[in-house]
């Protein structure tokens, strides 16, 4: 998720039913539609907050999405446990997508609870590539696309240890065994309601939403936020991908397919009606930016250059390997659609430079 992206100034209004700013206090679940509750979890990170949701289903109850695996969000679970439900009354956890604050205690809560965790395979698949790389001391591979991005050798040494996790106990990891895979498409009821698995990508490789269009409820994810972007990046391990290129589909895909009055249940922020605004918004901006990149990339530049032609302001260390990514995601978009081309230097660094500039040159 980032804020780093260009905001533009003239937006139309979204509507926000329960007020712009609003949210539960942690651990005290706020009805916002006939059994479905909306649990704020903090983060520790510059995003304070993740949204979850409880379904009631007849007698017990589905979860989806985790919260981050730290003390405070095993609080505000137990807190939860002790003052809204018990453990044994839900009946399956469904994880939106692999990344930590939705995942994180998926394995700890199916645990706890005796239940399954619904998740698409290649969520699963991505969760499970990362985790499994923990602990390696070091990784050529990744050693050689830091290179190629070409910062210097200091920042080089900095950003490789992003490119590894923590190493967790394998008990606590989530496990093939404690799954069951999910699909676009796939109907299921929850309670009295039938609910869609909706598909999302770009943010990540398989992202589901949840549609109930009975209720007139989409639980989003990080898909639709309201004033927030998603981060569409590309890293080591999707490095020759587009991601920005299924999430503009996804975007456009959800503009034309979910009703406008539809209640947009995100994961961050509050919940929201427009999501055919918001997503042709999200369109737009990265449009913007793609066209930024198609006016400045006239002579040969590096991925480390090219993402202070998109985020102009000075950036820390986790923000710059962020803005880093999505650039990167822009221009894949641009080598797919065979507007650019690259070039390896002889220090590793990689180089972009728009097809009709060199031709020009």
């Amino acid at each position: 998720m980032t804020e780093l992206s260009t905001k533009f100034s003239s937006r139309p209004k979204l509507d926000y039913p329960f007020k712009r700013g609003f949210s539960p206090e942690p651990g005290q679940p706020f009805e916002v539609a006939d059994g479905v509750f909306w649990l704020r979890v903090p983060l520790p990170i510059s995003l304070d907050h993740i949204n979850l949701w409880l379904l009631r289903d007849g007698d017990g109850w589905v979860i989806v999405d985790c919260g981050f695996d730290d003390p405070v969000s095993r609080s505000v679970w137990d807190t939860v446990f002790s003052e809204f439900c018990r453990p044994d009354q839900i009946h399956k956890i469904i994880v939106t997508h692999y990344h930590p604050d939705h995942i994180g205690l998926a394995s700890w809560l199916a645990h706890r609870c005796g239940c399954k965790v619904h998740i698409t395979r290649g969520e699963f698949d991505r969760y499970r590539m990362l985790v499994d790389r923990a602990g390696q001391v070091e990784s050529p591979d990744i050693f050689e696309f830091v290179r190629e991005l070409g910062f210097s050798e200091s920042q080089q040494g900095i950003y490789k240890r992003f490119f590894y996790v923590d190493v967790k106990p394998a008990e606590e990891r989530l496990q093939l065994d404690d799954c069951i895979f999910i699909s676009a498409g796939d109907q299921f009821d929850i309670g009295k309601y039938r609910w869609e698995v909706v598909p999302g990508n770009g943010h990540s490789p398989e992202h589901a939403c949840l549609y109930c269009a009975t209720k007139d409820l989409l639980i989003s994810g990080d898909q639709a936020l309201p004033r927030i972007s998603s981060n569409i990046s590309v890293y080591y391990s999707n490095k020759d991908q587009n991601p920005l290129h299924d999430w503009l589909e996804s975007c456009a895909r959800l503009r034309d397919h979910i009703p406008a009055h539809t209640l947009i249940l995100p994961a961050h922020q509050e919940p929201f009606k427009g999501i055919d605004l918001r997503m042709q918004q999200l369109i737009d901006d990265h449009n913007a930016q793609l066209n930024k990149l198609r006016i400045e990339m006239n002579s040969p530049t590096s991925a480390a250059v090219a993402h202070k032609i998109l985020f102009e302001r000075e950036l820390n260390e986790v923000e710059t390997l962020l803005a880093t990514g999505e650039t990167l995601a822009h221009i894949n978009y641009l080598l797919h659609r065979g507007e650019l081309f690259k070039q390896k230097m002889d220090d590793g660094t990689i180089v972009y430079m728009l097809k009709a500039a060199s031709s020009a040159a």
